[in-house]
């Protein structure tokens, strides 16, 4: 059996941080390659949800973490604390993006039973992430932090598919409530649009977006 972990929507404003991992044996990673399974950034939102009911039916194992906004905003504002303001966190704290995403992939590698797994590095320094998950795991477990693992290993690109899907269902979610919101990312014109209006209409941050991010300061000027 051999794990990969990856994650979606770190850099969106809107939903949650999605983290998954998948477990599969060499033969069903063949057969995932061999109908195309590959990086999700590279497939359709159609082409995502196929695959993802083909992974979540055929793997051994599926692990999803959601990350809640409130969890996302805690961490960055603790960092954001600790670089200007040179305020000490507490023991617990969890300071930063990469040490939460860090932490959930250490909640799900703990529930393995694998020799091995594939991570996807949002760290630019790969080694430096893999310790960051080895302080937290208590099995003994090969990790290979890598960028770009999700082009590299058909394992981890079928956790970046399912994290997508995952996330997808939850923007979705959003969408029906609140009209087109585009793709939650602050990248996005309709995204950006949409905030802008709901800012001029309600005067604050709605609570399913992150308040953390620095866009809403260039909104709010405008």
């Amino acid at each position: 059996m051999i794990a990969g972990t990856d994650e979606a929507g770190r850099g969106s404003i809107i939903g949650p941080l999605v983290v998954s991992c998948v477990v599969a044996d060499n033969y069903t990673i063949k057969q995932f390659s061999r109908i195309g399974v590959k990086d999700s950034k590279k497939l359709s939102s159609k082409k995502r949800e196929i695959f993802a009911k083909i992974i979540l039916k055929n793997a051994e194992k599926v692990y999803v973490r959601k990350i809640s906004i409130r969890k996302i905003d805690k961490a960055v504002n603790l960092r954001r604390d600790y670089i200007l303001k040179k305020i000490m966190p507490k023991t617990n704290d969890i300071i930063g993006l990469n040490e939460l995403e860090a932490r959930s992939m250490a909640s799900i590698i703990n529930k393995l039973n694998t020799k091995i797994v594939y991570v996807d590095s949002c760290d630019v320094n790969p080694n430096r992430f893999k310790k960051r998950i080895l302080n937290q795991i208590n099995n003994k477990i090969s990790i290979r932090a890598q960028h770009k693992a999700d082009e590299r290993y058909v394992v981890v690109a079928a956790a970046s598919i399912i994290a997508k899907y995952i996330r997808d269902k939850e923007i979705k979610k959003i969408e029906t409530l609140y009209g087109n919101i585009g793709s939650g990312y602050p990248s996005d014109p309709t995204t950006r649009l949409f905030l802008r209006r709901w800012l001029l209409k309600n005067g604050e941050i709605p609570n399913y977006a992150r308040k953390s991010w620095k866009t809403w300061i260039k909104l709010q000027q405008k």
